[in-house]
């Protein structure tokens, strides 16, 4: 049956019209869609694989973003784009080399362009994010201020999907908190069903708050990250308090840097090891939304 189908798709070939291929449409459909350009230019499988590359080399760039500390990391963002315009150049080039009795092959036809487009979007995207995005890196907005003055209104941040399996939480580790559907219950939202929080206490620690004191183990915690602005109150009363607990083996106590304006382990207790989905590492990048701007100065700082 394949057989078959290469024969039919190679008669397609030696029919097809007479179509001298043009550099600049190369290059053009190529910002379009890296490799589209190659496509028209008869390279079907030099697009696609460059397609490919393009996206491994931008996860790539991600996860050495977020795991150099240095701000001189924000040169990183500049490969792939690089890579893109690059491969923009290769397609015109290889338009430039075809000769003027070009014959159309089956797949420079509009269908086939916008077909050859979906199955990338839908197979090379996905499977990358399954394979880094859920088990590496990933990127995640903050909606909210529950952790000013650390983490602002519409910072994009990336989060280190690895770095509890080979390492235990620390306290002051910033985390994500994978809640899930059937436990939010008032909780506020950051991204779907998951929140950031700082780790404040682990396992076998006695934390105990009183005012806005953090008491650790019989010692009050130097937290220059924390934002007292007010009593926080809920339905109960101002919980300004906390009598001493012992935390639980595989259990964190969280807390938001803005404690006037977090819910967290005060509302819904401890936290199990295994509802920590990675660790916060980086600000990719702030929207400031008032101004409508990036907020440049945010962008590649370390989340501490």
């Amino acid at each position: 049956m394949l057989g078959r189908l290469k024969e039919k798709l190679r008669e397609i070939d030696e029919k097809g019209e007479i179509s001298p291929r043009s550099p600049i449409k190369a290059f053009l459909f190529s910002m379009l869609c890296p490799g589209l350009g190659q496509q028209y230019a008869g390279g079907l499988a030099r697009g696609v694989s460059l397609y490919t590359a393009l996206i491994v080399v931008s996860w790539l760039s991600a996860i050495l973003f977020m795991l150099i500390g240095s701000r001189i990391s924000i040169l990183l963002f500049a490969v792939p784009v690089v890579a893109f315009f690059l491969i923009a150049v290769d397609a015109y080039l290889c338009a430039s080399k075809q000769p003027l009795d070009y014959k159309m092959r089956w797949y420079n036809r509009k269908g086939i362009y916008m077909g050859v487009f979906m199955l990338l979007l839908v197979t090379v995207n996905p499977l990358m994010d399954f394979m880094v995005g859920k088990t590496v890196v990933r990127a995640y907005i903050v909606h909210g201020t529950s952790m000013v003055p650390t983490l602002l209104d519409h910072d994009l941040l990336l989060a280190n999907k690895l770095a509890y399996k080979v390492s235990k939480p620390k306290r002051g580790d910033v985390v994500i908190i994978l809640f899930g559907k059937n436990r939010r219950s008032g909780v506020t939202r950051v991204i779907d069903d998951e929140l950031i929080r700082r780790i404040i206490a682990v396992p076998g620690d006695t934390v105990e708050i009183r005012g806005n004191e953090v008491i650790v183990n019989g010692e009050k915690l130097n937290e220059p990250y924390a934002l007292y602005e007010s009593s926080l109150v809920y339905s109960g009363g101002t919980e300004n308090t906390l009598p001493p607990q012992k935390v639980p083996e595989n259990s964190y106590f969280v807390l938001g840097d803005n404690r006037s304006h977090s819910l967290d382990s005060r509302v819904f207790g401890f936290i199990d090891m295994e509802r920590l989905g990675g660790k916060i590492t980086k600000v990719f990048w702030s929207w400031n939304l008032e101004e409508k701007k990036i907020k440049w100065g945010r962008t590649g700082i370390s989340v501490r």
